[in-house]
């Protein structure tokens, strides 16, 4: 007979995964926000028209210019809602509705020079957040 009972040795490695799961998703959370704040910057220089990328007048540049704008916001809004949700969730908080807000609010702010890019942004937004509720476990 072994000197050490069972259930201690389950309790360790039950433990040290506890320990690398926390690790991993400490890892991610920071590897989301980081990709936030890159989307964020990228979707800033281009709805603020600091760098004008298409000078012409050509339907198709401006179409591609819209369809960049809006991705770079959803992709914003996408990775900073994971980043907080999983912090949130390290903490043992769920996701607030005013951090929710506060990150829409954010979101819609950027796209207030070209009312298509925000009609187009609110509706992806919104298709993002019932996406999220409706998947979450109650």
């Amino acid at each position: 007979m072994s000197k050490v009972p069972k259930d201690q040795i389950k309790e360790q490695k039950s433990k040290i995964r506890r320990r690398s799961d926390d690790k991993f998703a400490y890892r991610t959370t920071i590897i989301s926000c980081i990709l936030g704040i890159i989307f964020y910057v990228i979707s800033f220089i281009f709805n603020a028209d600091l760098i004008p990328l298409f000078t012409e007048n050509n339907i198709l540049f401006n179409l591609l210019d819209i369809v960049i704008k809006i991705i770079a916001i959803l992709l914003f809004f996408l990775f900073m809602m994971i980043s907080i949700g999983n912090y949130k969730e390290l903490t043992g908080n769920p996701l607030g509705w005013k951090e929710l807000l506060l990150l829409f609010v954010l979101s819609l702010g950027q796209t207030l020079l070209n009312l298509l890019v925000f009609s187009l942004t609110l509706i992806g937004l919104l298709i993002i957040v019932i996406y999220f509720y409706l998947v979450q476990e109650p």
